[in-house]
C-alpha cells in the first residue's frame, strides 16, 4: 500500500498544484537527508514500525517527520541515526512539510553485488568470470536496447525476441565456449523461444487478458503515451522470463549428449537421443516444478490477497491478476517441455556420432 501511496503522490506532483484548504502548494521537491535524531519508535501489532524523527537535508534544513503520515501502514525496515533517506518536501504558504519517501540502500546493494560476484568467481572460477561478463551483456541489452525500444512505441514482442536472441547468442557462447555443441544448443533454445512466443500469444488470446490488471501496467499505459499495446508488455514479460530457463535446458541436454558420446563414440543417433531423453525427462520434472514455484513466489502477495478475500474458486481463477500468473506459468512450461526433445535432437547432430549401420558396411 505504501508503494501505491507514492505512486498517486507522484502523479499529483506531475499533474501540478492542487488546492488544499484554500491554499495552493507553490513547490514540490525531493531532497536527500540524514537522520540526526530518533524521537519515537512505535511498533504496531502487525510488526511494522512508525518513527518520529529529525532529518537534516543536504542543504542544512531540518525537518521533523512522522512516518505515519508518509506511509499508510508503517514501514518494514529499521531506521537509525545516520541513515540516509529521501524526503518529499512540499512548500506551502504556511511553511514546508516533509514526508519520508524511502531509505537509501544503494551502498548495501553494492556490497550484495560484490558478495554475489565473489561467490560466482570462487566457485565457478573462469566459468564464473564468464558468467558475470554475460550478465553485464544481458543488463546492457535490456537497458540499452529493449526498454528504450519498447518505450519508443515499437512492438514489445518483436523487440523482446530480438533482445533475447542477442542475449542467448552472446551468453551461451561466452559461458560455454565457441564450439559446435554450444551452437547446436543455441539453435535448440531459439526454437524454444519461438514456441514461447506461440504459446504466449495463444494463451493470452484465449485467456482474454488486457495487460493492465496490475497497477504498474496501468500507470505505464497512462503515463508514457507511447505504449499502445499493454497486452504486448505482458507477453514480452512472459517471453523474457522463460528465456533463461530454456537456456539451462538446452545446455544441459547438450552436455548430456556430449558426455554420452565421450563414453561411447560409436553410439547411434537414435540410441543417443533415447538415452539423453531419459535424463531430460528428469530435468523436465524438476524444472517444471521450479518454474511454478518461481512464478508463485513472485506473485505471492496477489495470491494471498485473493485467498484472504474469501473468494470462490470460480472468482479466484476468473480474476485477471491470477489468470496472468497462471498463463505465464503454462506458456513457459509448455515451451520448456518441448524444448527438451528439440534441443536433444540438435545435440545429436554433433560430428563425432558414428552410425553402426554404416560402420558394418
Amino acid at each position: 500500500m505504501s508503494r501505491l501511496f507514492f505512486v498517486f503522490f507522484g502523479m499529483i506532483l506531475i499533474l501540478g498544484p492542487t488546492p488544499v484548504n484554500g491554499q495552493v502548494p507553490i513547490e514540490h521537491r525531493q531532497s536527500d537527508a540524514i537522520v540526526v535524531r530518533i524521537l519515537e519508535q512505535v511498533i504496531q501489532e502487525s510488526g511494522l514500525f512508525d518513527y518520529h524523527f529529525v532529518a537534516r537535508t543536504e542543504y542544512g534544513e531540518e525537518f521533523t517527520i512522522d512516518t505515519s503520515e508518509s506511509y499508510l501502514s508503517g514501514i518494514g525496515f529499521d531506521l537509525d541515526v545516520g541513515d540516509s533517506v529521501s524526503l518529499q518536501i512540499t512548500e506551502e504558504d504556511s511553511g514546508a512539510i516533509a514526508y519520508l519517501e524511502d531509505i537509501h540502500r544503494e551502498k548495501n546493494l553494492v556490497w550484495m553485488v560484490f558478495i554475489f560476484a565473489l561467490i560466482a568467481i570462487v566457485v565457478g572460477r573462469w566459468r564464473g568470470v564468464l558468467s558475470l561478463l554475460g550478465l553485464i551483456v544481458t543488463i546492457g541489452v535490456l537497458f540499452g536496447y529493449l526498454f528504450p525500444t519498447i518505450l519508443a512505441g515499437n512492438d514489445p514482442i518483436t523487440s523482446t525476441v530480438i533482445a533475447s536472441i542477442v542475449i542467448l547468442a552472446v551468453n551461451m557462447h561466452l559461458s560455454h565456449g565457441l564450439r559446435r555443441q554450444t551452437f547446436l544448443a543455441f539453435l535448440g533454445t531459439t526454437v524454444g523461444l519461438i514456441l514461447v512466443v506461440f504459446f504466449t500469444k495463444v494463451f493470452i488470446y484465449f485467456g482474454s487478458l488486457s495487460g493492465i490488471a496490475s497497477e504498474e501496467a496501468t500507470i505505464l499505459f497512462w503515463e508514457t503515451g507511447s505504449v499502445n499495446l499493454p497486452v504486448g508488455i505482458l507477453a514480452a514479460g512472459i517471453i523474457l522470463g522463460a528465456v533463461g530457463v530454456l537456456d539451462d535446458v538446452a545446455i544441459t541436454q547438450s552436455e548430456v549428449v556430449s558426455e554420452l558420446l565421450l563414453a561411447n563414440p560409436n553410439t547411434t543417433k537414435k540410441e543417443l537421443f533415447v538415452r539423453a531423453m531419459r535424463i531430460g525427462r528428469h530435468h523436465i520434472a524438476s524444472t517444471v516444478n521450479t518454474l511454478v514455484l518461481v512464478y508463485a513466489g513472485a506473485a505471492l502477495p496477489v495470491f494471498l490477497l485473493f485467498v484472504y478475500g474469501d473468494l470462490t474458486t470460480k472468482e479466484f481463477f476468473n480474476n485477471e491478476l491470477v489468470a496472468e500468473e497462471i498463463i505465464r506459468t503454462l506458456a513457459g512450461t509448455c515451451a520448456l517441455v518441448l524444448t527438451v526433445p528439440i534441443s536433444t535432437w540438435f545435440a545429436t547432430l554433433a560430428p563425432r556420432v558414428v552410425d553402426k549401420s554404416h560402420k558394418h558396411h
